[in-house]
């Protein structure tokens, strides 16, 4: 009531004064105001926390489940790095057999070169050997026709030889006829020789 004293005014008649009234009047309607405004920000208030708490809430599972999550992959990061480790022991292996493979491969190239120099000189060799085929082929067809023409000049040759053969006979043959016939030619030449000679030799006497 003191308070109400201070705000309200008494008149000079009896009551307040009018004034004080319309301003209290006024000056609660603002409070009134003024508090609805506050009740409705407490209410805006209460419901953005609730909103916060849930969305606290809904951060904390998700917190948990990404700490479930980390740890899990915390450990899959352990195994990751054991099997990155194996994996880079096994790279250093592959590197080694890529290299052992390269020169394998190199020196399967220089096989491969020598391989077809090998195989040039032989298609070369195969080429002088059908040459070679066909010279002799040539060769022994030629050497056929000499043959042919030798068996005849033989042929020939040898009834050439067996007409000069018993042309030679004959002569041999003739030939002793007439040295048996000169000898006793000769012989009788002899014989009046030496007759002659001795009637020579008693006319001289």
């Amino acid at each position: 009531m003191g308070k109400k004293n201070k705000v309200l005014r008494k008149s000079m008649f009896g009551g307040f004064k009018k004034v004080d009234v319309i301003n209290y009047i006024e000056r609660v309607q603002q409070e009134n105001v003024e508090i609805r405004r506050e009740l409705n920000e407490c209410a805006a208030y209460k419901r953005d926390f609730a909103a916060v708490s849930a969305a606290k809430e809904q951060a904390e599972k998700e917190l948990a489940l990404m700490r479930e999550e980390n740890a899990s992959l915390k450990a899959r990061n352990v195994d990751l790095i054991g099997e990155n480790a194996s994996c880079n022991m096994k790279i250093e292996e592959l590197k080694i057999e890529v290299a052992e493979t390269e020169k394998a491969l190199k020196e399967s190239e220089a096989k491969a070169d020598e391989l077809e120099k090998c195989m040039a000189d032989v298609e070369s060799t195969y080429s002088k050997i059908k040459n070679a085929e066909n010279i002799i082929n040539d060769a022994k067809a030629a050497a056929s026709v000499i043959t042919a023409d030798a068996r005849n000049s033989l042929e020939s040759a040898k009834s050439d030889i067996a007409s000069a053969t018993g042309r030679i006979k004959t002569a041999c043959i003739n030939y002793d006829s007439a040295s048996v016939s000169l000898r006793s030619s000769i012989d009788e030449l002899m014989v009046a020789l030496a007759s002659a000679s001795d009637k020579l030799h008693s006319e001289e006497k």
